[in-house]
This record gives C-alpha cells, structure tokens and sequence, in this order.
C-alpha cells in the first residue's frame, strides 16, 4: 500500500520537486565535502613538506627531556634542529654564516634540493649555500673551518623545504649534522641559539600533545602548526581553509532554504487529497502510515541519488583539477558522508515535520470549506525553535567559527529589510500612474498577498545574497593572493650594507639596468620599558628578543595608517597596530628602547596596519630620520633579477661583505600552493552557483500553480495572452530587482564583518553589488518566471488546468 501511493504520487511534479531538492542538497554537500576534505588533507600534506614536520617547537633553549619523552611515548615521532650564528674560514679568508645543524631524520617531510642531487649532511660533512662558497673561493670536496673542527664540503644545499622567510638573515646557510656542533666549540654561555623540534604523527596522537605544550609551554617559545603559522604560505592556506568552509556553509543554507520551500508546497497541494481520504474513512493511524512510509522513501531515494550524483561530482572536479594537483590526493574521510546524510534527514525533519503535521492533521471539513486549517504549531512558536535548533546544528558543524555568525547576522538584516524595503518599494511603485496594464496587475498581484509575496522576496533575496558573497570573497581572496605576490616582486634581497655601501651599490645596480627597491636602515635593539613601567616578556615575543627598527622620511606604500598623522617628528616613532594592541598601547604614550650604545624614549604618534604576509620587509617601529644614527646600523634593499646569475657573482665578488638572500624558490612555492587552490575555489564557485540557480527554478515553480488559476480567472474575464504573459514578465521583474537590492544590503553587511573579522581584508562598499544584484535578480528571474509562465499560457491549458482542479 505504501509503495502504492507512493509511485502515484511520484509521478506528481511536486513530489519531483522535493525529492530534486533533497538530492541536490545532498550531492552537493557531498560533493564539497568529500573536495574540501580532500584538497585540505592534500594542502596540509604540502603544508607539512613545508614545514617538513606537522608541528614545530621554536625555543631558544633546549626545551626538557621530558618532554620530548612524552612525544615518544605519545606515538610522535621527533626531530631536533639548531641555528646559530658562527664564523667559518676558508684559510685565512673568514666569512660569517648561518648554521643549520640538524639530526639524521631531517627532512621528515618535503625534499631537500642539494647538488649533487640525494645528499643529506652526515657527521663529519656540512652542505655550504653557492654563495658561502664563492665568497670563500671554494668548491664541493673541499674542506671548511668551522670553529675548532675541519669538515668536508658533501655539496651544495640549494633549497631547504622549511628555509621560511626572513629579510634579516644576515648570513649564508651552512647546513651540517648535530652530531658535529659541540666539536666546533661555537656553542658558547651567551651564545644566541634556536632550537627547533619537529613533531610527525596521526591527528589524534597531534591533538594529545597539543594539549600537554599548551599547559607546559613559556613565553618565550612558540608552538607552531601550519594553521598558525605566521608567513605568506601559512596564512594563504588558512584563508583557503576558510573558504572551503564558506563554501559549505553558503551550500548547506542553499539547501535549507530549498528543502523547506519544496516540502511546504508539497503538502499544501495535499490537503484536498487527506481531506477527501478522511471522508472516505481513513483513520489517522493508517494515514500517519502512509505519509511516514512516503517521507521515508523519499529520503532513501534522495540519499541513494544524491550520492551517486555527490561522487559523480567529486570525480568531475578531481579530473578538472588533476593538472594543478599536488600528485593524488588522499582518499576522503567518512565525515562527508556522515555530514550529506545526516543533514539530508535533519533539514528535511525540522523545516518539513510542521508540513507534514498540518497535511495529516487536515480536517475532513476542507471537502466544502478549502479555508479549513489546521492549527498545528503556530509559526510565531515554530520558526524561532527551528531557527535557533539549526543555528546550534551549524554551530556545532563548523566549530563556532566567526564566520557562521557573520553569515546569520547579513540574513538577520536582510529580513529586517525585506519588511522595509521590499514592501514599501511595491507600495511606492502602486502610487505610480503607469498606463501599462501588465505592469498594474502585476504590482497589485504582490501587494494584494503579502505573505506570499514576502516569503518569495525572502527566498530569492537569500539566493541572490550567499551567491553574490561567494563570488565577491572568492575574488577578493584571489586579488589578495595576486597582491602578495605581483609579477614584478622582489626575488632577491641585499643585508649587511654599511652606511658608505649605500650609494655604491645603488650605482653598481643601475649600471647594470637592475632597479634597488628602498634602502631601510636597520638597528637592532630591545623595547625594555612601556610608559617608564618595565615591559614585561610575556605580553609578547616581540619583548623577548632584539627588534629590527628603521626610519623613512616616507610612509611605505603597504602599510596604511590606522591612527595619528605622518611623519614622526623627533621624539616620535610609528608603531604597528597589531603590536600595539597586544602590549594595551596607544597614541601618546612612551616607549623606551636599549641598544648598544644608548637608551632612548619616543612617543607613539601614529599606528600603521603591517601586512606581514607580503614578502617585502616590514617592521614593528619606524622612526624619523636621524632617530637611530647614534646606533650600529647596518641596511637592506631588495631588487628583482630574472635571469643573468652572473651579475650575482660580479656583485659578491665587488662588495663581499654584503649578504644575498634569494627568496626565488619560496615564490615559486608559494605560487604554485596560490595556484592549486584557486583552481578549487573556482570549481566550487562553479558548482554552488549551479545550486543556487537550481533553487531558483524550484522557488519559481513552486509558485506556479497559484499562478495558474489567477491566469485562468483572467483568461475567462476575457484577457488575452499577451496581457497574461506580460504580466507574469513584469511580476518576475519586480520580484527579481526587489530581491536584488535587498539582497546587496544584506551582502554589504556580511561582507563587511567576514573580510574584516574572519579574513582581515580591508573593507569598502561594493557598489557594483548595488547594480549588478537588481539587474541580475531582474533578468534571471524574468527569464526563468516568464519560460514557465508562457507554458501555462500556451494552447488551452489553462482551461485544463482549471477544469482538473
């Protein structure tokens, strides 16, 4: 019996449109799920090779046995690492270099580019950069001086997996085995060292030990995973993180909206039908039977096609995305599975358990009076609990994140708006004399039903807004990337200059038709005292170590002012405002600094927004010119050369001195990661695009039947087709533009508070949103309205239609 009804009333258009609903809904979380999982555990992997570990423990001592003992125990496997500062010789010829000495397991994960290919440093051989080599003169095979041991040169280490970034790396790199540090007698009571421990292991055996350093670590080490990792490549993979999780939210709500208009139309078209089984003596019990056994047929069968649909899906993208691919992707986990179905059978119990209560309670009185209703679960009562149980369902899903709450707040406006602006904009367009009966009718249509008309403005307006804040985010996020790393960026940078090398390398640059960037001049001192209060080291690493300051005459272009005036006067200093607002400073106050040869004190006049992402060198404080010169100074300049390695070794060889950092590979690297996810992130625009488009059409059909016995009262009143199809043509226009604007307001808002506080891009109104919504809503749902609409019109199906009903 229940398969009975069900296959006659599967064959009604509007139980094709739920279960259509309830499949698109899950295929398409299925789909963005499984390619979200996928390309984040593909993206953590390359992240991994960057770091080569999972997770990295930066001290600048050694940190206790004991715990390194806990990560053993815990399943972790871990790696040490240390860094120094040490002079090497070459005979007589000395040259100051940067010591990485590192265990047998490195590098755990990523490669290790040397020449010859395949070599690792082993005890008794380092692995020396091109340029330490040249400015010693020497080649591979030969031997360096390193303190008070002798160790042969293996080869060439061309690039490290976890070298990051740092403009102030003073030295070439010098990468040898732990093993050999203590023969070399440069680890000295004093001596400036960081540690770095490297941690590889499962999520779970991760998530234990993250806890244990989180209650164990001091101010000043730092426990780093790719989520928090502070360079270019860290924060890039975090905001493309947070996209794919956008994504699924702006999918998932998409979804919500579309189910809870399809079975609401659903059952509403089925009250005539229970009412009429009633009179004819179905009892309750065998009607709660059928509907349930109905509810759940459908939702097998959309769990069933939405699956095959979401995997169907998931193997388009993957082949589309193959030639940006990091290699082959891990294989997706269950919880995108668990996640479609789950939400499939959740959406479809709460927006469409009230439905199905009304269309069982239908009363048998409906037979003579279509006004009798039931009155189940007023919806004063209804939406708020729904809302708020499927707030905490999202909540719950995306673990509190920002934006959930930003998202909730655009719609929580947008629905103020509607009652504002969508109403008193039909009211305002009633007032107008217009001469064209198709546009009058179409006006009092809507103002004649208003909580029809509303509903629908609500339901295209969300569409037209989580559509248009994909596409927006998505092209900021990408202009973001751009940004970071523009065609002409640096890929060199020059350290170590003295204040009489300025000019004589600027010229020996131009001369050459190589173009320096700035010179910033560079002191490295310690901010000691906060208002005459000693500073304290645990606000901030920042107080733990020397800082890099500088003085400009002129702002750098990337750093903006948030507050005060340039210049600094004397006496003054810029401050970035992140660091300002975790040590609790403002405009005003003093700052006192200690270097080598002096203390001094300058006020704050000013707070810039550093973008510590761009591989352009940035600093904490910048002071007037003349501020620092009683300091040692040393200066820095940035240039880009493609090409012509040659001038390289001319420049060594006239300044040897000077450092050279070439930051080439990292850009590669980090363009290449840029590449990959903006690849994805266009798919899924593509793909939610498609849903939201989809929803649309279910939304405009829905609303059809209503539609149909208007047009067939006209028809009989004698009106003719082009009236009729003019009407429909102007209703949708009105509908569409309406939508459109309310829907750019409620966009602005939630645009406003996702790229300000989930992210940190700097806001300005968007007003090409303010035309290109209306426009889009208008034309989009014209087209759409008018085509189903000139079906209706066509031949004499309205008298059908009519007649049947």
């Amino acid at each position: 019996m229940i398969w009975r009804w069900f296959w006659r009333e599967w064959r009604s258009p509007s139980l094709l449109i739920v279960w259509l609903a309830l499949t698109l809904a899950v295929a398409c979380v299925l789909a963005l799920g499984s390619l979200s999982d996928r390309m984040e555990k593909g993206l953590t992997q390359q992240g991994r090779d960057y770091m080569a570990g999972d997770r990295t423990l930066q001290s600048s001592r050694e940190v206790p046995q004991a715990w390194l003992d806990e990560a053993r125990q815990s399943g972790l496997t871990v790696a040490r690492q240390l860094t120094f500062m040490t002079m090497t010789f070459a005979g007589d010829t000395p040259q100051l270099a940067s010591v990485k000495a590192v265990d047998d397991l490195y590098p755990m994960f990523g490669a290790l580019s040397t020449a010859p290919a395949g070599l690792k440093p082993k005890a008794g051989t380092v692995l020396a950069a091109p340029r330490l080599l040249a400015l010693l003169n020497l080649k591979s095979g030969g031997n360096l001086d390193v303190g008070d041991t002798t160790l042969r040169i293996a080869g060439e280490v061309i690039q490290e997996p976890d070298a990051g970034f740092n403009p102030f790396q003073t030295a070439p790199r010098l990468l040898m085995n732990l093993a050999d540090v203590e023969k070399t007698g440069a680890i000295q009571p004093g001596s400036r060292l960081t540690w770095r421990y490297k941690f590889t292991g499962t999520p779970e055996q991760l998530g234990r030990y993250d806890s244990f350093i989180a209650s164990n670590i001091k101010p000043d080490q730092r426990w780093i995973s790719i989520e928090n990792s502070e360079d270019a490549l860290g924060k890039s993979m975090q905001r493309a993180s947070q996209f794919l999780l956008l994504s699924a939210l702006l999918t998932l709500m998409l979804a919500i909206a579309a189910v809870a208009v399809a079975m609401n139309h659903y059952c509403r078209s089925r009250y005539d039908l229970v009412a009429v089984l009633k009179t004819l003596g179905a009892n309750r019990a065998a009607l709660r039977k059928l509907i349930v056994g109905q509810w759940l047929a459908v939702l097998l069968l959309a769990a069933t096609f939405g699956s095959l649909c979401g995997k169907g899906f998931e193997i388009v993208l993957l082949h589309m995305l193959r030639p940006v691919l990091p290699g082959e992707l891990p294989p997706a986990s269950g919880w995108p599975w668990l996640w479609a179905i789950g939400s499939l059978f959740i959406i479809s119990l709460l927006v469409g358990l009230r439905p199905y209560k009304l269309l069982l309670a239908t009363q048998p009185l409906r037979v003579l009076r279509r006004d009798a209703v039931a009155n189940v679960w007023p919806l004063k009562v209804f939406l708020p609990i729904t809302a708020l149980v499927i707030v905490a369902l999202l909540a719950m899903l995306v673990g509190g994140s920002k934006m959930l709450w930003v998202l909730i707040a655009g719609i929580v406006l947008l629905s103020l708006l509607l009652g504002g602006l969508g109403w008193g904009g039909l009211l305002i367009l009633r007032r107008l004399v217009v001469r064209n009966m198709a546009f009058r009718l179409a006006v009092n249509r809507l103002l004649r039903q208003p909580w029809t008309t509303l509903s629908q403005l609500a339901t295209f307006s969300l569409s037209f807004m989580l559509l248009a804040l994909l596409l927006v985010m998505r092209g900021d996020l990408l202009d973001r990337w751009q940004q970071q790393l523009p065609p002409e960026s640096p890929n060199y940078f020059l350290l170590n200059l003295t204040r009489e090398q300025v000019p004589q390398v600027k010229t020996f640059l131009e001369q050459h038709q190589v173009e320096p960037q700035t010179f910033y001049p560079i002191a490295r001192v310690r901010l000691t005292e906060i208002n005459q209060r000693k500073a304290d080291p645990s606000l901030d690493n920042a107080l733990q170590r020397e800082l890099n300051l500088t003085w400009q005459a002129q702002r750098p272009e990337h750093n903006p002012l948030t507050a005060g005036s340039w210049p600094p006067k004397q006496g003054e200093v810029s401050m970035e405002e992140a660091l300002a607002d975790r040590l609790g400073v403002k405009l005003g106050d003093t700052l006192t600094f200690t270097g080598d040869t002096q203390t001094f004190t300058a006020k704050i006049s000013s707070l810039r927004k550093v973008d510590w992402e761009s591989l352009r060198p940035n600093f904490f404080f910048i002071f007037p010119p003349g501020a620092l010169d009683a300091q040692p100074q040393t200066w820095l300049t940035s240039f880009r050369l493609d090409g012509n390695t040659a001038l390289l070794a001319q420049l060594n060889r006239a300044f040897p001195t000077l450092s050279l950092l070439d930051i080439g590979s990292l850009l590669k690297q980090t363009g290449q990661v840029m590449a990959q996810v903006s690849q994805a992130l266009e798919v899924m625009v593509v793909l939610v695009t498609a849903c939201g488009v989809l929803l649309l059409l279910a939304q405009i059909q829905v609303g059809m039947r209503q539609r149909r016995q208007e047009l067939v009262v006209y028809r009989t009143l004698g009106a003719g087709k082009k009236l009729l199809r003019g009407t429909l043509w102007w209703e949708f226009i009105l509908l569409g533009g309406v939508s459109g604007l309310a829907a750019a307001a409620g966009a602005e808002a939630a645009l406003w508070g996702l790229q300000r506080k989930v992210f940190d891009f700097p806001w300005q109104p968007d007003f090409v949103l303010w035309l290109a919504l209306p426009l889009t809503g208008a034309i989009l749902l014209s087209l759409c309205g008018g085509w189903l609409g000139g079906r209706l019109i066509k031949g004499k199906a309205l008298f059908r239609s009519y007649n049947a009903s």
